[in-house]
């Protein structure tokens, strides 16, 4: 955990030069999530399809990052009202980025989210910052049928 009394985090606009860092990041942190959730071979078409290099094209442009010490530890995607990604790094949990980043993203407009239903700590968190479930639906995630949860704030 980092020393709160020598925590520096800055919040900025992610650039097109933090892809690989995000990459590393985003896989890291899908892998935790849902690596044990969904079948070996949807991890397989999530690696071979590089998911999370298609996500960065399609929205870097729209991602904020928490940067600590010129290293990347969190990133957020909001666009529009749909918040589509909240990571960060496994080290820098507990210390209130996550909570940060979602915070600016709801100020910027971000109001809905969805989470699989069986990450409950991201529900409690989520719940704990204000956000309600307003659905349940199945997702497909890479051949996977999961039940996951729409949330809103208002």
């Amino acid at each position: 955990m980092i020393d709160p009394l020598n925590f520096d985090c800055i919040f900025r606009p992610a650039k097109s030069s933090d892809a690989s860092a995000l990459h590393q990041l985003l896989h890291v942190c899908w892998m935790e999530t849902y690596g044990t959730q969904v079948s070996a071979d949807s991890v397989k078409r999530f690696t071979d399809e590089d998911a999370v290099g298609d996500h960065l094209r399609q929205f870097i442009d729209t991602m904020q990052v928490a940067e600590i010490n010129g290293e990347i530890v969190g990133v957020i995607n909001q666009f529009e009202e749909f918040i589509t990604a909240l990571s960060v790094a496994k080290a820098f949990r507990g210390n209130r980025i996550g909570f940060s980043l979602l915070h600016n993203a709801y100020i910027a407009g971000g109001r809905w989210l969805e989470v699989g239903a069986f990450n409950t700590s991201a529900m409690a968190f989520y719940e704990g910052c204000g956000w309600r479930k307003t659905g349940e639906f199945f997702d497909d995630v890479f051949g996977t049928r999961l039940a996951a949860l729409l949330m809103f704030r208002d």
